[in-house]
């Protein structure tokens, strides 16, 4: 499935929170040194040990070419198994930040956080249709409570918010700009007496 594209607010807001933006940053930092890894230290450490092979195999045997075809093959499958176990995992940026509990347990806020789409907020919203989660971002500001609470929330409403053909962007964009209109006063409403969010768990500490 393809990627979505971070939305930005008319306003260009976005979160700052000393603690959630270390945490991801540190996430994301992490994933990419693990895709990073392209096995050259692996394979200069082979080709030392190839070297010594090939000493030791045209000394017992006399013979170059029996030393040159031993090393050539365990070179091939060394190289073969250095490069295979080098490739990092498949998703592996789309788990960055599972220690969190996922992206979807950040607060609403991060969903238009650059650092946090990077880190799979991109994969997660993923099938939330494109009216719905630009009238999400345009309410994360103010949402008390998690993207994925914030996601549900806008859904319910566009259930009860009647929808024309989308045959275009604009039509996407006024159907995000309807929703948003029924749904702030709601979440305005309800921010007043909302409990707060936990913070983020400490360092070194992964959420339950």
């Amino acid at each position: 499935m393809a990627q979505r594209t971070l939305p930005v607010r008319e306003d260009r807001w976005q979160p700052t929170d000393r603690i959630y933006e270390g945490l991801i940053a540190r996430a994301v930092d992490r994933s990419e040194d693990s895709e990073a890894r392209d096995g050259t230290a692996e394979m200069m450490a082979g080709a030392l040990i190839l070297v010594i092979l090939f000493i030791v195999v045209m000394k017992g045997s006399g013979s170059v070419t029996a030393a040159l075809a031993v090393t050539g093959l365990l070179g091939a499958l060394g190289f073969l198994y250095t490069v295979n176990s080098a490739r990092p995992a498949k998703g592996n940026r789309s788990q960055a930040l599972q220690e969190l509990g996922g992206p979807g347990l950040l607060p609403a806020g991060y969903l238009v956080h650059p650092k946090a789409w990077q880190a799979g907020m991109s994969d997660h919203v993923a099938s939330v249709p494109e009216s719905q989660l630009l009238a999400a971002a345009e309410l994360c500001n103010i949402f008390p409570g998690t993207v994925n609470d914030l996601l549900r929330f806008v859904g319910n409403v566009a259930i009860h918010v009647p929808s024309g053909r989308h045959t275009n962007a604009e039509d996407v964009r006024r159907r995000a700009r309807e929703l948003v209109h029924v749904a702030k006063p709601i979440v305005v409403d309800y921010a007043k007496s909302a409990p707060k969010l936990p913070a983020p768990p400490p360092e070194g500490k992964k959420s339950k």
